[in-house]
């Protein structure tokens, strides 16, 4: 599904994106966040269907 804008906080500098819903969604574990908000220590687990987890 084409989504008519971006719903992320910081801008992204990319004037011909197109915007979708996800119809998966990846399951990442981490162990801490950067000062810049990056992933430390990430690892994919797998793919789900359906709803985003918290």
């Amino acid at each position: 599904m084409v989504r008519p804008k971006q719903k992320l906080t910081k801008t992204i500098k990319k004037p011909k994106a197109t915007w979708v819903e996800p119809k998966f969604y990846a399951d990442i574990e981490y162990r801490d966040t950067t000062s810049e908000g990056l992933l430390r220590a990430s690892s994919f687990k797998g793919l789900s269907k359906g709803t985003r987890r918290f």
